[in-house]
């Protein structure tokens, strides 16, 4: 049945998740039917691992989404929504929302929002344009870089890799160094020929095209640029989009959990198996624990970033690290439980695998994301200076001590 896993993982919950009562949960079980539905249609089963069709069918799913209504949504719904759709399988992560669109809807000029924003609104995609070959956690390294260009345009040049939505997106948001040296961005049309695309093949998440992106002397005009600080800008926004990605991962991870009790409910009540072993019984209560943490930690980074805490990116990178880190680590113990039959590569669990071992590396090494959390904890707080004493006072510096 549609949205069992509303009812079983996330209601339980809702006191937390939602504790202001800002999520219509009757619009979230709409959106998993609307899921299954679309589904039904375009199947993207284990079994369409990847290629050209499985991206078309990816595409008509998001456009019958936006078509539903189920594109712009508050953070709180949004959060909700990516674990139902990586419940039935983590390449849905953009059936629905503007993704890395949000960036042209909080940072672009009336030109570019008037352009942009309807045809993602009604199912377009943005893709992101940020890592390249030295590094894709060197942002201040960028070697992508604008020179001046005729009438007032801007001429964009570089190479970016790891680009995922390469032949889907309808434009790319490119992180590049502006004429001046400072870090800029810019909504570049994917239509342009000057535009070159390698695709490579991905060991997971291969529902998107994925690979090099290169940039030969594309034009960028003044209103193309998005408006504000180019590393300020990415902070943000991925505080805000990390904690879907995690709750993607999660729904996913939650799924392979489902199957496995469902599985081990079945074999023991037709007597395949005479009982659960204590050490199966364990690992499962032991999933679930942390799945719910973790999912309880994402909703606190979305909070944060829905509020503009500036603990926001703390939150968002060490929540995404951990949350996709226990999603990865839930699947591979408990997979093993399903037997030979969870090794089959048409099975869902195994594709699942292999796409939470992407996510260890997509939007930050988790690592890398350990490692900022980590920093944040040892840097010394200033020092708060004293108060300025009145003339005379103690403490007041005097000529001979000075």
């Amino acid at each position: 049945m549609s949205g069992e896993e509303i009812g079983a993982w996330l209601h339980p919950l809702r006191a937390v998740l939602d504790p202001a009562g800002e999520v219509s949960w009757p619009r979230l079980e709409a959106f998993a039917d609307c899921l299954d539905d679309s589904l039904v249609r375009y199947p993207v089963g284990a079994d369409l691992l990847a290629g050209p069709e499985r991206s078309r069918r990816l595409l008509s799913m998001r456009a019958v989404l936006a078509d539903a209504g189920f594109t712009d949504n508050p953070p709180a719904f949004q959060l909700l929504a990516q674990f139902v759709a990586g419940y039935r399988d983590l390449d849905l992560r953009d059936t629905a929302g503007l993704g890395h669109g949000d960036l042209i809807g909080r940072y672009g000029s009336e030109y570019t929002r008037r352009r942009w924003l309807p045809r993602l609104r009604a199912g377009g995609l943005a893709g992101i344009a940020i890592t390249e070959p030295h590094g894709g956690s060197q942002v201040v390294r960028t070697r992508t870089h604008a020179v001046e260009g005729p009438e007032g345009t801007w001429l964009l040049t570089g190479r970016k890799t790891w680009i995922s939505r390469l032949t889907e997106a309808d434009l790319f948001v490119v992180f590049f160094r502006a004429p001046h040296g400072h870090l800029a961005a810019a909504a570049v049309d994917a239509t342009d020929p000057r535009l070159r695309r390698q695709a490579l093949s991905p060991a997971g998440l291969a529902g998107w095209t994925w690979g090099v992106l290169d940039l030969d002397q594309v034009p960028v005009h003044p209103h193309d640029v998005l408006d504000g600080n180019g590393m300020t800008m990415l902070r943000g926004h991925f505080a805000a989009y990390r904690p879907l990605v995690t709750s993607t991962a999660l729904g996913a991870a939650a799924a392979v959990f489902d199957t496995v009790t469902t599985n081990l409910t079945d074999r023991r009540a037709d007597g395949r198996i005479t009982r659960i072993r204590d050490s199966s019984l364990v690992g499962l209560g032991r999933g679930h624990a942390r799945l719910v943490t973790a999912l309880l930690g994402a909703a606190a980074a979305s909070r944060l970033a829905a509020v503009g805490d500036d603990r926001a990116e703390l939150f968002g990178c060490v929540m995404k690290a951990h949350g996709v880190d226990t999603a990865h680590r839930v699947v591979a113990d408990l997979a093993v439980l399903l037997g030979a039959a969870g090794f089959q590569s048409s099975c869902q669990t195994v594709k699942t695998g292999r796409d939470l071992g992407g996510l260890l590396y997509a939007d930050g090494i988790h690592d890398a994301l350990y490692r900022t959390a980590g920093k944040y904890h040892t840097v010394p707080v200033p020092a708060v200076p004293e108060p300025r004493a009145a003339c005379g006072e103690v403490g007041m510096p005097t000529a001979a001590s000075t």
